[in-house]
């Protein structure tokens, strides 16, 4: 009864993920096309008007480029999220409280999760623990890189650490 709603969910999450994938494809060209127009544009501001002038330059039509596209993101999603008529305010701000305290999920869907959890569980820790394992070097390097990024680094001490002393 529910293997064709299945079905359909997965064609079009197949479908979503490979236009995606298309319009990265696309993408690439033109990202490499860019940088190399910028390197291109960098040499030429560095000739035309020094290092520094010329990276404050670059940085400035960036940071510019940046604002636009915040923009243009900005006003596309008001427009989408929109979508239809306006509603009157005072019907808005009633829907948005209901939305407000209503829970994530539903009891009914949390009871379901949970038998699909258990049921699940068993079958898919093999899968998982094989993969964990086959991939233990990179979730160690992954796991290194955010200890080393979250630590404090003005040498202070942290909870009762002693900080590094530098090299002699």
């Amino acid at each position: 009864m529910l293997q064709s709603l299945f079905r359909r969910a997965e064609a079009s999450v197949d479908h979503a993920i490979a236009s995606v994938l298309a319009r990265a494809l696309v993408a690439i060209p033109f990202l490499v096309g860019a940088g190399f127009g910028t390197a291109a544009l960098a040499i030429y501001v560095y000739e035309a008007f020094g290092k520094v002038v010329g990276n404050l330059l670059l940085a400035g039509v960036f940071c510019l480029a940046g604002l636009v596209t915040a923009a243009i993101v900005a006003t596309r999603s008001n427009s989408s999220s929109r979508g239809g008529p306006e509603t009157a305010p005072e019907a808005s701000s009633a829907t948005d409280g209901a939305e407000a305290s209503r829970p994530l999920f539903d009891p009914m869907d949390r009871d379901v999760m949970a038998a699909m959890a258990t049921t699940v569980g068993p079958v898919a820790l093999p899968f998982v623990l094989r993969s964990v394992m086959r991939n233990l070097p990179l979730i160690a390097a992954v796991a290194a890189a955010g200890f080393v990024l979250t630590r404090n680094s003005n040498g202070e001490a942290t909870d009762g650490e002693t900080p590094m002393q530098p090299a002699e």
